[in-house]
C-alpha cells in the first residue's frame, strides 16, 4: 500500500453498479466489484468513504507510484483500467482498523494480469524514493489462505522519525484478466494482518459471484462534492497569501478549491490552490493549504513534503535554511538551479498547525537569500497563525 503512494479523508457513502445479465468475464462492471461497506464487517462499519475511490485510469495509477512510471507504461502492460473503493485513512492514533481498500485493475489477457501482478509486486518492495524522503519501510511477507494460486502479500511498516509508526498489509490476486487487490491499515501490525485474509477472500468470492452472473446490486451514485472548504474551522482560501503580503505587481493567474485527489494530500478533507506570478521578489509563486482528519496525517505529509521538495530539484543544490523563529513547525529550502547558462532559484517553506498543512513554492531568475526565504515564511506563517487557533 505503501509502496504505491497510499500515503494519501472522507466523504460518505458507498457505491454499487448493476453487472450485465449475462455472465463471463468480459461482461463485468468494474464499479460492481470493489466491497461496499456493507460487506467490510464490524471494522468497516463507521469508515467513510475516501476521495480517491472511484475509477483508476492508467494514468492515475501511475501518479501513485513512487518511481518514474507512466501510464503509457501500463497501457504497454496490458492494463486497462481500474475501479477502487476507499474506506477510512491509515493516520490513526487507535490501534484499531482505519483503513480498508479495495481495487480491481483489468488487464487485456490473463497473461497480462500475471505480468501485473510481478510489476506492481516489485512497484511495492522498491522503497528508495520513500527514503530519500525520510520514510523508512519494512516488509514482512503474509500468507493468504484460500486466495488463487497466483498473490502476494506483505505487512508495511512506515516510519518517519519522531511519528507513530503506519501499519499496513497489501495483497493482491489473479482472477483470469482482472487484479484483485485488498488493503488493510491499522494502528497495530495484527490488527492489519488479522483482517487482510479475511477482506481479500470476501473480494475474491465476490469477484467469482459476478463472473457467474449471480451478483447484483442497488444502483448508487458515487459522491463527488464540489470542492470546497471544511464544514468546520476555518477555511484554506483565508489563509493563502495576498498581493498585499506580496506587492500590488503581483497577478493572480488561479485561486480556488480543488478536489483533495489532485491534492498533495490525497486524503485530505479540503484543498486551496494558489498561483501568482510577479509576486514581488518572485516570477512565480505557487502554495496550497489543506485540512486533514487528524494532526498525525498532517505531520506525515510536512514530513513527506519536506523529503520531497529537498530531492526535486535533479541537478540543483539544497540549502536548509533555519526557520526556528517562524513556529508552526516551519521548514524551508533554498534551490539553486543551473542548466547551461541560466540559471534559478526556488525558495520553499512546509508549515503546519493542528489538522492545516501550508506550503508554497516561489522561484526566482535572481539569486534568493536566506533572507528572502525566511521573509516569505513569516508572512505565512503570520496568516496561518491568525487563522488557526492554537491548540
Amino acid at each position: 500500500m505503501l509502496g504505491r503512494g497510499a500515503l494519501v479523508a472522507a466523504f460518505v457513502a458507498a457505491v454499487l453498479l448493476p453487472v450485465a445479465a449475462a455472465s463471463g468475464a468480459s461482461q463485468l462492471k468494474l464499479a460492481l466489484l470493489p466491497l461496499p461497506r456493507a460487506a467490510l464487517g464490524q471494522d468497516g462499519r463507521s469508515l467513510s468513504l475516501a476521495p480517491d475511490s472511484g475509477s483508476d485510469s492508467n494514468a492515475h495509477a501511475a501518479s501513485q507510484t513512487t518511481g518514474n512510471v507512466t501510464a503509457a507504461q501500463l497501457k504497454r502492460l496490458g492494463r486497462i483500467s481500474g475501479y477502487v473503493l476507499d474506506y477510512g485513512t491509515p493516520f490513526s492514533d487507535s490501534p484499531a482498523v482505519s483503513e480498508i481498500k479495495t481495487e480491481v485493475e483489468h488487464y487485456r489477457t490473463a497473461a497480462a494480469a500475471r505480468k501485473g501482478l510481478g510489476f506492481w509486486r516489485k512497484q511495492e518492495l522498491d522503497v528508495r524514493a520513500l527514503k530519500q524522503f525520510g520514510l523508512h519501510v519494512s516488509f514482512q511477507k503474509v500468507l493468504l489462505p484460500h486466495a488463487p494460486q497466483h498473490n502476494w502479500a506483505y505487512l508495511t511498516v512506515g516510519r518517519i522519525h519522531g511519528l507513530k509508526p503506519i501499519y499496513g498489509v497489501d495483497a493482491q490476486m489473479v482472477e483470469g484478466a482482472y487484479l484483485l487487490d485488498a488493503s488493510v491499515a491499522a494502528g497495530s501490525s495484527a490488527a492489519a494482518k488479522r483482517l487482510v485474509p479475511v477482506i481479500a477472500q470476501k473480494f475474491d468470492r465476490r469477484f467469482r459471484l459476478a463472473r457467474q452472473g449471480r451478483l447484483h446490486g442497488k444502483l448508487f451514485k458515487l459522491p463527488r462534492p464540489k470542492p470546497g472548504p471544511p464544514a468546520h474551522g476555518p477555511k484554506p482560501s483565508q489563509i493563502v497569501l495576498t498581493r498585499g503580503d506580496l506587492g500590488s505587481s503581483a497577478t493572480l493567474r488561479h485561486a480556488g478549491y480543488v478536489s483533495p485527489r489532485n491534492a498533495f494530500d490525497e486524503y485530505a478533507i479540503s484543498a486551496y490552490d494558489l498561483a501568482m506570478v510577479q509576486a514581488g521578489a518572485y516570477g512565480d509563486l505557487q502554495q496550497e493549504v489543506s485540512v486533514a482528519a487528524s494532526e498525525l496525517e498532517v505531520k506525515y505529509f510536512a514530513a513527506l513534503a519536506v523529503g520531497a521538495f529537498a530531492h526535486a530539484g535533479g541537478g540543483g543544490t539544497a540549502t536548509a535554511v533555519d526557520l526556528s523563529g517562524v513556529g508552526d513547525d516551519a521548514h524551508g529550502e533554498l534551490l539553486q538551479i543551473t542548466i547551461g547558462s541560466n540559471s534559478a532559484s526556488e525558495a520553499i517553506v512546509v508549515l503546519s498547525r493542528g489538522k492545516y498543512l501550508d506550503f508554497v513554492v516561489a522561484a526566482a531568475n535572481a539569486k534568493l537569500s536566506a533572507a528572502d526565504l525566511q521573509s516569505l515564511a513569516h508572512k505565512a506563517a503570520h496568516r496561518l497563525d491568525a487563522a488557526v487557533p492554537a491548540a
